[in-house]
């Protein structure tokens, strides 16, 4: 009885686990052979340019992957509702991303300041594309994870591939956001498929006031993800302006490792997202704290586990991941493990409990202060630090971040 109750939670756990095993798995074949083969310093250009467009697909997500998936996730048997949703919200992304793309074109020269720096940003702009028609949020929403999965693990896989026929020489950098757009545009191609076919839904003509809704439904989870985006992804735009590529090449390497084991534990508060927010709806805040609590205290633990595995591995990690060239790496990994710990936690705490429980007002501000705290921490330090500066800057902030959100949970039982 109890697992036919929970079946749905089981399967999204279990497809989302699969998503981030292959999360992990694939860079163990790729990352190493990828820094071997172009070098420290055009593995940093290459970040700085993908680190830019992944601020393009950030504010053209908005905040639909929290607020469209609670909408879908509360009306998923309104056939007609559904369908104007995933169609606005659709267009709404379309829409953002055409005009960040074209001020970022006509401001290229001075955000890329080399000609290569600007054809990457163009090879990049079919996984600006592909992420508009990847819709994340209805696959949550709905519940069908497995979906997700597909689409997502058949992009990276194709993007495995294409790495080992295409990359060959230091000076194939410039090719691997292109590599990257591939397997982007296969995953809006797969999903546009398997939203027809298993939602009946397709992609048509939508109203400036649908659209208008969801952003304003957005906007204020939107204010969060970038707050958070601010410490999370920052740090390479930042770092590349006092630093060498070596350095940034570097770091990136590091961050890399440490946003690969944190994949392997986020599918457990992924998965729980959408089933909180349907349980969540119309219970009293106390009982949503209570169930909250229950949840929070063995995911901690399990986190903790994998914080001090790869603490005390950290070496060894380094040497498979990124080779024995990269043993700098090491103290950044060591000092970014607490990234893994507090920044799943303040998924579960911020993300799940906080906007679950329409606490996205608190939530924002939290991540607001905390993205101000990195980045004037980061212009401050980085000339001093270069890269350990950075490092700290993140763990720092996820720190902070949860201090924060921790005060905001009982500012919200303290007026319940």
């Amino acid at each position: 009885m109890y697992i036919k109750r929970y079946r749905q939670l089981i399967e999204n756990f279990f497809s989302l686990s699969i998503l981030n095993a292959l999360n992990v798995l694939l860079p163990l074949v790729t990352l190493p052979y990828i820094l071997h083969v172009v070098g420290k310093a055009n593995y940093g250009a290459y970040s700085y340019v993908y680190a830019v467009l992944q601020y393009v697909i950030l504010f053209s997500t908005y905040g639909f992957n929290f607020s469209a998936t609670k909408q879908i996730s509360q009306c998923r048997d309104d056939a007609e509702r559904v369908a104007r949703i995933y169609n606005a919200v659709t267009a709404s992304k379309g829409l953002i991303a055409i005009v960040l793309s074209a001020l970022l074109l006509m401001t290229s020269r001075w955000v890329f300041k080399n000609e290569v720096g600007v054809m990457m940003f163009l090879y990049g702009l079919g996984m600006v594309a592909g992420d508009v028609l990847t819709p994340v949020w209805l696959f949550q929403g709905m519940e069908k994870m497995k979906y997700m999965t597909m689409v997502n693990a058949s992009s990276k896989i194709l993007f495995t591939i294409l790495i080992f026929l295409v990359v060959r020489e230091s000076d194939d950098f410039n090719v691997l956001i292109l590599l990257n757009s591939c397997g982007y545009l296969l995953a809006g191609a797969l999903s546009l498929g398997l939203v027809y076919r298993q939602f009946h839904l397709r992609l048509q003509r939508t109203t400036w006031r649908d659209i208008v809704l969801q952003l304003k439904e957005g906007s204020a989870v939107f204010g969060s993800t970038f707050g958070m985006n601010l410490y999370r992804n920052a740090n390479i735009i930042i770092l590349k302006q006092f630093v060498s590529d070596d350095l940034v090449g570097l770091y990136s390497a590091a961050e890399k490792v440490i946003k690969g084991f944190q994949s392997l534990i986020s599918p457990a508060a992924q998965a729980l997202f959408p089933h909180l927010s349907l349980r969540f709806k119309g219970q009293p805040v106390k009982e949503n704290m209570r169930l909250l609590r229950q949840i929070a205290l063995p995911f901690t633990a399990v986190v903790l586990v994998v914080t001090i595995g790869v603490y005390i591995f950290a070496p060894l990690i380094s040497d498979i991941l990124c080779g024995k060239e990269f043993a700098a790496c090491v103290p950044l990994i060591r000092i970014m493990t607490l990234v893994i710990l507090f920044g799943e936690i303040n998924y579960l705490v911020g993300i799940v409990g906080l906007i679950n429980m329409d606490g996205q007002r608190y939530f924002f501000r939290s991540v607001m202060v905390t993205g101000v705290f990195s980045v004037v921490f980061m212009l401050l330090m980085t000339p001093l630090y270069g890269s350990v500066a950075a490092a700290w800057a993140m763990s720092l902030s996820e720190v902070l971040l949860f201090l924060l959100c921790l005060f905001s949970i009982y500012r919200i039982k303290k007026h319940a």
